[in-house]
């Protein structure tokens, strides 16, 4: 009886002990979890989203390319000798206005003029060797006609009329080559009087001298290559400006398109100019391919001058009165919250939780990229909530972009960026 007392009282005190560890296990997580829950209601604080905004609106969107350019004149020659001298005179200076056919500097003409008596003898000494000539052509023609009479009538032989026709096509060939000879003695003097003509350096042009090289008592020399004197540029009040436009752009820019430029030497000026020409001959200079674009301009107060360089803004297209939102509208895109991130409550909500408060990562979603038809994606502020709305586009400068197509009206709240604060 002893026995069966002691160990019924051991099963009580094995199954008392057991139950009391549950209990007490059961306490202690009561007493975790509401510690957590008194921790995350006074640690956590609610996060206040602040979005910034801007109102659909009307407006002008004018899509520019710039470019930048050196000014030039609508035509420049360089102006040298080919002939080699010495200046012996020299009528112009740098700036000055000149004209078509004016004198710019002459050169000594001693050694040409000399040349030139000698090749007007020699051609007098040719036309004298004609004349000796033609005598005697004429004579060898008559003695070929008796020797054909006398063979006609017996009295001389074959071989006498032979010779004299033989005669006959020598005097012809020596009459040939005598003529001959004159136009080369011709042609020699012509070329001496060309040379005397060009130890006139005239302008080919009308316009202004530029730069000049000439001096007085300067020997030049045209062996090979022609020597620049000077640099004569045609009507300053009419320039053009050559801009370096990048392949991505040139496909945007057309002749006749309405152009400004500004220069260093009258800042916060811009002066008018239009699109002349498209160069199809690419540049390309440290990889980079450009197509140079010629602007012409109206310099009619010869304010700019060649070699400024300048800045250029070609107006390629334009809006005026379109519906435009922000393009960092387009930019925007609202964190996406995840499921671990939501509040948790509860006691399994608190056991597999992560342990921390808004455990678990949050993700972002894809940048907002143009479709195949043109449209994108933005986000509308609509009872405090941001709306995702899709847009057709049109042009944009930069800062605004046109829409064409979509659920916007003027007046709507699109979201730009957004801040998080707390309360």
């Amino acid at each position: 009886m002893a026995d069966t007392v002691t160990v019924q009282s051991i099963t009580r005190r094995r199954k008392r002990s057991g139950f009391g560890r549950v209990v007490w296990g059961l306490v202690l997580l009561a007493v975790l979890g509401g510690g957590y829950w008194l921790w995350q209601g006074r640690g956590a604080t609610t996060a206040e989203v602040r979005y910034t905004t801007t109102p659909v609106a009307k407006g002008d969107i004018t899509v520019i390319v710039t470019a930048v350019g050196t000014v030039q004149p609508t035509q420049q020659v360089d102006v040298g000798s080919l002939i080699s001298g010495t200046i012996s005179q020299v009528g112009v200076a740098i700036n000055d206005e000149v004209t078509m056919g004016q004198v710019l500097a002459r050169l000594d003409t001693s050694s040409l003029e000399a040349e030139l008596m000698r090749d007007q003898a020699s051609l007098s000494a040719r036309k004298a060797e004609v004349e000796d000539a033609l005598a005697t052509q004429e004579a060898a023609a008559a003695a070929l006609e008796r020797a054909q009479i006398l063979r006609d009538r017996g009295l001389n032989s074959q071989e006498d009329l032979a010779a004299a026709a033989t005669s006959k096509r020598r005097a012809d060939a020596a009459l040939s080559s005598a003529r001959a000879n004159v136009h080369v003695a011709e042609a020699n003097v012509k070329l001496s009087q060309t040379s005397i003509d060009k130890a006139e350096i005239v302008a080919p042009i009308d316009g202004m001298v530029l730069d000049m090289t000439a001096d007085l008592g300067q020997t030049v020399s045209a062996s090979g290559t022609t020597v620049t004197l000077f640099t004569l540029a045609h009507d300053l009040g009419q320039m053009q400006l050559q801009i370096d436009v990048d392949e991505a752009d040139i496909g945007k820019v057309s002749v006749g398109d309405a152009a400004s430029f500004t220069v260093d030497a009258y800042l916060g000026e811009s002066f008018p100019a239009s699109v002349s020409s498209l160069r199809f001959a690419p540049q390309k200079v440290d990889g980079i391919v450009t197509y140079a674009t010629i602007l012409d301009i109206d310099n009619s107060d010869h304010r700019l001058r060649p070699g400024m360089t300048a800045s250029a803004d070609v107006t390629v297209d334009q809006a005026v009165g379109v519906l435009t939102v922000p393009n960092a509208a387009f930019r925007y895109t609202p964190p996406a919250a995840s499921v671990a991130a939501q509040p948790t409550t509860g006691l399994l909500g608190m056991l597999f939780s992560s342990g921390a408060p808004g455990g678990g990562r949050s993700r972002t979603s894809v940048t907002n990229e143009v479709t195949k038809d043109g449209f994108r994606n933005l986000h509308v502020l609509r009872d405090g909530v941001p709306v995702k709305v899709a847009v057709k586009t049109g042009l944009t400068d930069g800062d605004l972009t046109q829409v064409l197509e979509g659920p916007l009206v003027e007046g709507d709240i699109v979201i730009t960026a957004q801040s998080a604060g707390t309360r």
